[in-house]
């Protein structure tokens, strides 16, 4: 077998056990998710968010934050389909305190049940640092920046008015539930 099938063969396998043990199944749905999504409630839902944000709260170990609400958006090609996304933000005395919390996201969120994916600056003219997280029982993905504008050299009017923090996004996955609707 030559090394090119061999990498080809691996990876087949490698992809079929991450959906063996996550439970997926391979695009069965009109959406193309790789994974069917599950029932529940709108509420329930949103329940689940919050508690995936109260975690990540918690773990930065910060004391002020705006808590948006959760909103559920329609999951397309998903019949009855909704995902849960929640947008917010956590603010410090200064960037150094913002610093230490997001170090310290990156090192004790994976002891509570998220597995790190990426943790790096963004590819973005800021090269802000960024943490991608997945919730590897429920698979619930967040997006968290360190938003420095009080440390960029040719800062906007609108960047000079924002403060530092760390921007959360965090969203859940398909979920199916036959009496939502879109506004919940």
């Amino acid at each position: 077998m030559s090394r090119r099938t061999t990498a080809r063969t691996g990876g087949a396998l490698t992809t079929a056990a991450l959906l063996l043990a996550t439970g997926c199944t391979t695009m069965s749905n009109d959406a193309g998710l790789p994974y069917e999504p599950q029932p529940m409630k709108v509420t329930a839902a949103k329940d689940l968010v919050r508690s995936r944000s109260s975690t990540i709260f918690d773990t930065a170990g910060l004391r002020e934050a705006n808590n948006g609400a959760p909103d559920a958006s329609p999951c397309d090609g998903v019949d009855d389909g909704f995902r849960v996304r929640h947008f917010w933000s956590m603010y410090a005395p200064d960037a150094d305190a913002l610093k230490q919390a997001m170090e310290r996201l990156h090192q004790e969120l994976p002891a509570k049940g998220w597995k790190v994916l990426r943790f790096e600056p963004a590819k973005s003219q800021a090269k802000q640092l960024q943490l991608d997280v997945e919730h590897e029982k429920d698979h619930h993905t967040a997006t968290i920046e360190l938003l420095l504008p009080s440390t960029y050299k040719d800062a906007s009017k609108w960047e000079k008015a924002t403060r530092d923090s760390l921007s959360v996004s965090l969203t859940s996955p398909c979920y199916t539930d036959p009496e939502y609707k879109v506004g919940d």
